[in-house]
């Protein structure tokens, strides 16, 4: 399983073990185009992969994962009733991904160290804070991170002028990033370690350093916009082992171990009835701090996808940050 790290909880597998009797071998996946890659490549034993949004059309558009009847599992009724209704989850042939979560890219910082407080994609450029800014590796998410920072008029089809706009922005970012790291626990870690100052996260980031031991940390959505996903657990076609898809589904994302994803990783889930689970455990006003009551702000973030210049972008990205 190609999945995002947040995606499963660290109990969780040998549960499924020694519960189901399914074995569940998972694998970090950095980033959309990645995962997509993998799969055009050929199926290497993927059963399930997580995908983000927009890009879950262009894995069904390749014929690489099978939609199934989101109201076969029992799971599903715990959903919140918008996210049995997502229109690019939606295929010919049923659902194409079991929604997981959801969250607005922010940028996370130390207040101790970054002054005075930013409000813009501007501070990741800083030169002051050169060698501070942890991100996490995802070249796609991070071209759309520099449209949105020099006002490309779409950041998902910038022009050639605006492409050009955006790797003199990298090239700018590039002194300041420490590193770029395959999941946004390392994030975490670089900000609780004070290695960073600077990171971009999910929802859920200050309280995740503080439960960790670190700094005091706060989080913006920049002044000029962000993006943000909707993701889900696609079923791959051809896989070995699909029959095992909807009961890992089954155990793995029921309320109680949805709660405490969201204790353990920050952002809400698309888990209704996690909330209440939440709340019984005393937890009801971090999850209200995180949205994790508001599933309708979900919908008016600029959701993630692949875009019209995929090759350009990664081309544009690796330019700069692969040389």
């Amino acid at each position: 399983l190609p999945i995002w790290s947040d995606h499963w909880n660290p109990d969780a597998p040998a549960q499924i073990q020694a519960e189901q009797g399914i074995t569940v071998a998972t694998s970090d996946l950095s980033d959309n185009s990645d995962g997509l890659a993998k799969l055009q490549a050929g199926n290497s034993g993927i059963d399930l992969l997580s995908g983000d949004a927009l890009w879950v059309p262009a894995y069904d558009a390749n014929g690489l994962v099978e939609a199934f009847d989101i109201g076969s599992l029992a799971v599903a009724s715990e959903l919140y009733p918008i996210a049995r209704e997502f229109p690019f989850f939606q295929g010919a042939g049923g659902y194409l991904a079991y929604p997981w979560g959801w969250s607005p890219i922010q940028i996370a910082y130390d207040p101790a160290q970054v002054a005075p407080d930013p409000d813009s994609w501007e501070v990741l450029i800083d030169p002051k804070y050169a060698g501070r800014v942890v991100m996490e590796n995802q070249p796609i998410d991070i071209m759309l991170f520099a449209g949105k920072a020099i006002g490309a008029a779409d950041p998902y089809n910038m022009t050639d002028d605006e492409l050009g706009d955006a790797k003199s922005w990298l090239q700018a970012l590039k002194p300041n990033v420490l590193k770029l790291v395959a999941q946004n626990g390392e994030v975490r870690d670089a900000l609780v370690s004070g290695e960073a100052w600077i990171g971009t996260s999910n929802l859920g980031m200050p309280d995740r350093v503080k439960d960790a031991g670190g700094p005091e940390i706060r989080a913006i959505v920049p002044k000029e916009g962000s993006v943000g996903f909707i993701d889900g657990e696609m079923t791959v076609k051809g896989g070995a082992n699909i029959a095992r898809v909807a009961p890992y589904l089954e155990f793995a994302a029921t309320a109680e171990w949805c709660a405490q994803n969201f204790l353990d990783w920050g952002r809400p889930l698309w888990n209704e009835k996690a909330y209440q689970v939440l709340v019984d455990m005393g937890e009801g006003d971090r999850a209200d701090r995180y949205l994790y009551n508001k599933p309708e702000v979900a919908l008016q973030m600029t959701l993630k996808g692949p875009g019209g210049r995929v090759t350009d972008y990664l081309d544009t990205f690796n330019s700069v940050f692969g040389a």
